[in-house]
């Protein structure tokens, strides 16, 4: 082979270009005073390295703003709950303050009536009907409750306060045998003065039936199926004038002349949700005789309402000896 030959060769094309880079290499160095290599490495990887630096730093500012959050949240959460139970207890005070005005507002022309009567809102939280309706309400002494006041609703008679405790009391309704009281039929219609006094009782039969009794009507009593009986305020539990129900019809006593009414309640007591108790009223626990009504009413019952006593005989007989202009 010739020189020529070798000139034209493959591997000394290739030497020749490793040559040339080298060549090159070595000027390049000489002119940046042997920096460039690392001048050129660090082109390469300060861009890597700023990368690298900000991944960790921002993977730091996440771990501690997540665990930051969390606890942010559950304290928020914490709050957020305390302010649902505040404003479901102030709901709660709201209804119960809305329903107690809706039941005093039923009961304004009571009120207005008899600005003596001192009246404490009950709601029913318990039932026995076993023993003639008695039922439990959630007030008691703590609310002004005792033993004996009458309770109503704005329709009619309910019953009295049999026992109480400081946050109950139990109830005993007008079905209940245990109950007697004064009553008054209204025989004049819009004259509320004209009528008759008799003594309001229930028995067994009765009770079941939802009726009562009035009691020791004269013979010829004006009562009459349609008329309305109230309390004629004769004992020291019920006052004046409050609603009792209407007369269904007249009968005869079986043993003596005297007539009854079989009177209808205003009220169902199986089916009351909430009463209101009359805690006080003008002659509450005095008992009215004779003596403080005039001659015919007084003679209806002199403690017809004591919810527990019986009528003598002697009352029994004045009652029906009442003649029909009577007033309680």
């Amino acid at each position: 082979m010739n020189h020529n030959d070798l000139l034209h060769t493959r591997s000394f094309k290739i030497l020749l270009t490793v040559c040339a880079a080298m060549l090159c290499l070595m000027l390049f160095t000489a002119g940046f005073g042997g920096e460039a290599p690392s001048n050129l490495l660090s082109f390469f990887s300060t861009p890597m390295q700023r990368v690298g630096t900000l991944v960790t730093a921002n993977a730091a500012v996440a771990a501690r703003d997540a665990s930051t959050s969390k606890e942010e949240l559950m304290e928020e959460n914490a709050q957020l709950r305390q302010q649902i139970a505040e404003l479901q207890s102030q709901l709660v005070d709201y209804y119960d303050l809305k329903k107690e005005n809706a039941q005093l507002y039923k009961y304004l022309d009571m009120k207005e009536l008899n600005p003596d009567f001192q009246l404490v809102s009950a709601s029913v939280i318990g039932r026995d009907p076993n023993r003639f309706y008695t039922f439990t309400i959630d007030r008691g002494t703590a609310a002004g409750v005792s033993v004996n006041d009458p309770v109503v609703t704005d329709e009619g008679v309910v019953g009295w306060v049999s026992s109480a405790n400081s946050i109950s009391a139990e109830v005993t309704t007008i079905l209940s045998p245990d109950t007697r009281m004064g009553g008054f039929a209204e025989t004049g219609g819009t004259d509320k003065v004209a009528g008759e006094s008799g003594v309001i009782s229930t028995d067994i039969k009765l009770a079941d039936q939802g009726l009562i009794k009035l009691g020791y009507l004269t013979a010829d009593t004006q009562a009459k199926a349609g008329d309305i009986v109230v309390t004629s305020g004769l004992g020291s539990i019920y006052p004046q004038n409050l609603k009792i129900g209407v007369i269904e019809s007249i009968g005869h006593e079986e043993y003596d002349v005297s007539l009854y009414a079989l009177v209808r309640p205003f009220v169902d007591v199986t089916e009351v949700r909430d009463v209101m108790v009359i805690t006080s009223f003008l002659g509450q626990g005095e008992a009215m005789t004779g003596s403080d009504t005039s001659s015919g009413a007084s003679s209806g019952t002199t403690s017809g309402d004591s919810a527990s006593s019986q009528e003598t005989s002697s009352s029994a007989s004045s009652a029906s000896s009442s003649s029909s202009e009577d007033t309680p």
